[in-house]
């Protein structure tokens, strides 16, 4: 049963917080337009954030708060927005707190995508280097094409191999969503690291930025060891503000080469104009959702309602972290599967559009 939403910074909404308690949390110091204000980032050392107040910044309260208030009947756990690094709004429900985490299955694949890129910043990969490479032959089931699958096809979920890791189709020609397939990156990862993937995630992201929860807990839920991340929704917020920021946390370059990470947050795949290095990204002319190679290509944008610029790290229960350069803004959603029905229960759903109309109400005219 859905418990009453906690609204940790109803004080910074300006408005109340519907059925919970709230409590205040330290405000960034008064501006005489809060919308000059730079990018700020959180302490990697305490989990502590400057506020903002979203009426400074031209937000429609109401709009919000009813956005919100719709979240929690959807199932969520936790939402938090940032604007420019600062907690614009913040709410959970049944018992969640800013320190919990809980597994973001597919949203996760975005912190694998990172982490390739770091190890190619590192030169200790490249992305068209075979998997044969770092896996030894044998590793997909089909011999004949081991050799020709790449670092950057498992990428851009584009092997050519069913779920079994089988050949189907000529590796890079075709979208096909295999998390199977995807799950063999870990071993490409600590293969090429020379360390756990754990121990190379800690050293060389969630350390650096200060992602308190974030672990990763081994997986065989495909049939293929692999590893699913858990975070909390502060945890993932920060991820997002890092992507937000170009790699960059407070002036230090956790991922140098930008050329990759531009790359990854645009059209990679072959048939998906919406799908990226293991992101989503909305504003293209079509996609295509998890599901047979035989599914057709959707025509429009992956979220109609959603700012066009927007990238995605989209995951199994409606977890979300959606990063908006135009607007400085990065939004993480925790939770379950939504209660609206339709879409695809592993990435994109109806709860992104439905949540969408009534966010974009709120944003600043």
């Amino acid at each position: 049963m859905l418990t009453r939403g906690t609204c940790i910074v109803g004080v910074i909404l300006g408005i109340a917080c519907s059925g919970g308690e709230s409590s205040t949390a330290p405000s960034t110091p008064a501006a005489s337009d809060p919308r000059i204000l730079p990018t700020v980032f959180p302490s990697t050392t305490t989990d502590t954030w400057e506020t903002v107040a979203p009426a400074a910044l031209g937000w429609d309260t109401l709009a919000l708060r009813q956005a919100l208030d719709w979240a929690g009947t959807q199932k969520s756990t936790a939402v938090v927005i940032i604007w420019r690094g600062r907690i614009l709004a913040e709410r959970y429900w049944n018992g969640w707190t800013p320190s919990r985490d809980s597994i973001i299955a597919s949203a996760g694949k975005t912190v694998t995508s990172f982490l390739v890129g770091r190890l190619r910043d590192q030169g200790r990969l490249a992305l068209d280097d075979p998997i044969t490479r770092f896996l030894g032959p044998g590793w997909s089931r089909s011999p004949a094409s081991d050799a020709r699958i790449s670092v950057r096809q498992l990428l851009s979920m584009s092997s050519g191999l069913d779920d079994s890791l089988r050949y189907v189709v000529e590796p890079g020609t075709r979208f096909y969503y295999n998390n199977p397939a995807y799950y063999q990156l870990f071993a490409v990862v600590a293969s090429a690291a020379g360390q756990t993937v754990a121990v190379y995630s800690d050293a060389t992201l969630f350390g650096p930025i200060g992602m308190r929860t974030a672990r990763w807990q081994l997986s065989f839920d495909t049939g293929e060891p692999g590893f699913i991340l858990s975070a909390s929704a502060r945890d993932m917020a920060r991820f997002g503000h890092l992507i937000l920021n170009r790699g960059r946390w407070n002036g230090v370059a956790i991922l140098g080469n930008t050329a990759y990470l531009s790359a990854a947050l645009n059209t990679q795949a072959p048939n998906n104009p919406s799908y990226g290095y293991l992101w989503w990204l909305n504003g293209r002319s079509s996609y295509r959702i998890p599901g047979p190679y035989s599914l057709p290509t959707l025509n429009g944008n992956l979220i109609p309602s959603a700012p066009l610029d927007m990238v995605a790290a989209l995951g199994k229960g409606d977890k979300k972290i959606y990063v908006i350069p135009s607007l400085d803004l990065v939004i993480a959603r925790h939770g379950e599967e939504a209660d609206v029905s339709g879409g695809n229960p592993l990435a994109i759903s109806n709860f992104d559009e439905q949540w969408w109309q009534r966010l974009r109400l709120a944003l600043p005219r």
